[in-house]
């Protein structure tokens, strides 16, 4: 028997699903060439909030979402299952502050290029995706 009398498949019209976009999409070329680097990017929201719930890529077995925090003087880093963003608070996601750690690259990343990245939020209306265009930058920039 059906767990509730709503079908997964309707819509309700009046959800009107937020408006999801991005800045300053990145991920850096790892260092000598580890399978491992970070990425990054500033997310923006209106219309209602979003929280981010899951990232991943064609190039990587698994992205993960990272918060650093300071505890007795030391940067500590952490994973989270998810990450918030609302009209008022753009979510940015830079090295040395919140950020994506990017595990099992498949490919060279060089620099200049760009890879795609899925990012998959869950809102008021539901689940949607947005898929960004992040630059492949060296460390040093």
């Amino acid at each position: 028997s059906p767990a509730s009398g709503e079908d997964s498949d309707t819509l309700k019209v009046a959800d009107a699903t937020p408006v999801l976009s991005y800045t300053d999409a990145f991920i850096f070329q790892p260092p000598g060439g580890r399978d491992m680097t970070m990425a990054g990017l500033t997310l923006s929201v209106e219309g209602g909030s979003a929280e981010l719930v899951a990232v991943e890529s064609p190039v990587a077995e698994s992205i993960e979402m990272h918060t650093v925090s300071m505890q007795d003087g030391t940067m500590k880093m952490r994973q989270v299952d998810s990450l918030p963003v609302d009209a008022e608070s753009p979510l940015s996601l830079q090295r040395g502050g919140d950020h994506l750690m990017v595990f099992g690259l498949s490919e060279p990343l060089t620099p200049g290029e760009t890879i795609d990245i899925t990012l998959s939020f869950e809102t008021e209306a539901g689940p949607t995706n947005l898929v960004v265009e992040a630059e492949i930058r060296s460390l040093g920039d």
